[in-house]
């Protein structure tokens, strides 16, 4: 991990990367653009904001309550809940469940959780093979690099840069055509999702009512990382719990509009217990 005193240097090359800083400048631009438009279709934006506000305090107020009662319903629909008191603590129970069944792939849906907790890094030393499968993080495992935005990890490289990455790493010949790098990142991914025996996800949020776990995301990596392995381990904070789905459905409003200017993301999957017959 990173030591504090590497933050300064660090911090001051970034600013004084004026590519990096149009980069972030334009992408941000179209975020908010993207958000204000979704917002101007909504006449009742401010009205689903405070309700969304009204539910995470409640979820927050009685936290121990409804943690609790999360963890009864994710038992009760088949699930098992691992409470971890730091990310190391979640490293190894990742290990020795893997250890412990035999998994040796892993295929990842973009989780800042893992990220912070430096997941990958301690699985691949354990020996596992773990591939994200996001576009974005996909791109900056290739790198080796840290993601440097919550919804766009790979919002600092050109089109132009990932297609050289793409040629030198997957062999491909080269293009700067989004269309022909997602199509050889679609073919290259698809075979690794069949194969995997692992599936790690992070969570948007997490019904205590129901033990619904929500996941969000516009490419359907996520929903091929959660159902295709035999195991998926979803890892959360503490603070994506909701009480029900009253207040989950105000919160599916607000999200992806705020996020990225969607009225709906492409999938949204509702995931409670392991798949039955």
């Amino acid at each position: 991990m990173p030591s504090p005193k590497d933050f300064y240097p660090t911090m001051r090359q970034a600013l004084d990367n004026q590519f990096l800083q149009l980069a972030l400048a334009r992408a941000t631009g179209s975020f908010k653009s993207l958000r204000n438009s979704a917002v101007a279709e909504l006449d009742d934006f401010e009205e689903l904001r405070l309700k969304a506000r009204e539910a995470k305090d409640r979820a927050i107020n009685d936290l121990d309550v409804h943690l609790g009662r999360l963890e009864e319903s994710v038992t009760a629909a088949g699930g098992r809940v691992f409470w971890a008191e730091d990310g190391r603590a979640v490293i190894d129970y990742v290990l020795a469940l893997a250890r412990k069944k035999g998994l040796r792939r892993v295929v990842k849906g973009k989780s800042m959780t893992t990220e912070e907790i430096h997941l990958n890094r301690d699985l691949e030393q354990s020996g596992l093979e773990v591939l994200e499968t996001d576009l974005g993080e996909y791109i900056i495992q290739l790198l080796g690099e840290r993601p440097s935005h919550i919804v766009g990890p790979a919002i600092h490289k050109t089109k132009e840069e990932i297609g050289r990455l793409l040629e030198k790493r997957l062999g491909l010949s080269y293009t700067d055509r989004a269309e022909e790098m997602t199509r050889a990142v679609r073919r290259e991914l698809r075979s690794r999702f069949l194969a995997a025996d692992l599936g790690v996800t992070g969570v948007n949020f997490a019904v205590a009512e129901t033990g619904t776990l929500v996941l969000f995301e516009n490419e359907g990596n996520i929903r091929m990382s959660t159902t295709l392995p035999r195991v998926h381990v979803a890892v959360m904070g503490l603070e994506k719990v909701v009480a029900d789905l009253a207040d989950l459905s105000a919160l599916l409003k607000v999200l992806p509009v705020s996020a990225v200017g969607q009225r709906l993301p492409s999938y949204a999957s509702f995931l409670t217990g392991p798949g039955r017959t």
